[in-house]
């Protein structure tokens, strides 16, 4: 009986988080986030040089499929970023300002984890920038555990991501 009633108050936190939800706000920045990826794919270049250079490892997913999942991601981010930041009480603003700060910086590091990769041919540091971006990730995950439980659930999600990247740029490293 006790599970049940445990079960019923997560789901009943996760469907409060949702109803206060401020979705122009989550829209606005799901947009600004998706603007600055497709910004730091500008920055890093074409995926010629890297393509005709090195052989990708049999795990990595094909570049259009990745330039895909990479928008979903970042637009992902930008979500929680703005249900986090606009969707809590007054007595969780300094909390939420903590985990948004986390996110940025885990955001700044995986938008540069593409030019080092693609644009200056730096897979070690792509893979460096990936470990910090999951570092601040799970940051974010510890800072946010206690009061939000949807976006605690997103972020987990998210480090699945950046997981699979970081491994990613391993697998190129140690295979050229």
């Amino acid at each position: 009986m006790k599970l049940f009633k445990r079960i019923s108050c997560y789901f009943d936190r996760i469907s409060y988080e949702i109803r206060i939800i401020r979705r122009k706000h989550t829209l606005i920045f799901m947009g600004i986030f998706l603007l600055l990826g497709i910004f730091s794919w500008i920055l890093g270049g074409k995926t010629d040089r890297v393509m005709l250079l090195y052989s990708f490892p049999r795990s990595a997913i094909g570049i259009g499929f990745m330039f895909i999942l990479w928008g979903f991601s970042f637009m992902f981010c930008g979500c929680i970023f703005a249900g986090i930041a606009f969707s809590c009480e007054r007595y969780r603003r300094h909390i939420s300002q903590k985990i948004c700060l986390y996110i940025i910086l885990m955001q700044l590091f995986t938008l540069i984890a593409y030019p080092l990769f693609f644009g200056a041919i730096a897979p070690f540091i792509a893979f460096l920038s990936l470990i910090i971006s999951i570092f601040f990730c799970i940051m974010a995950i510890l800072s946010s555990i206690k009061f939000f439980t949807l976006w605690t659930v997103f972020l987990s999600v998210h480090i699945l991501w950046l997981f699979y990247n970081a491994y990613i740029c391993l697998a190129f490293i140690l295979i050229n």
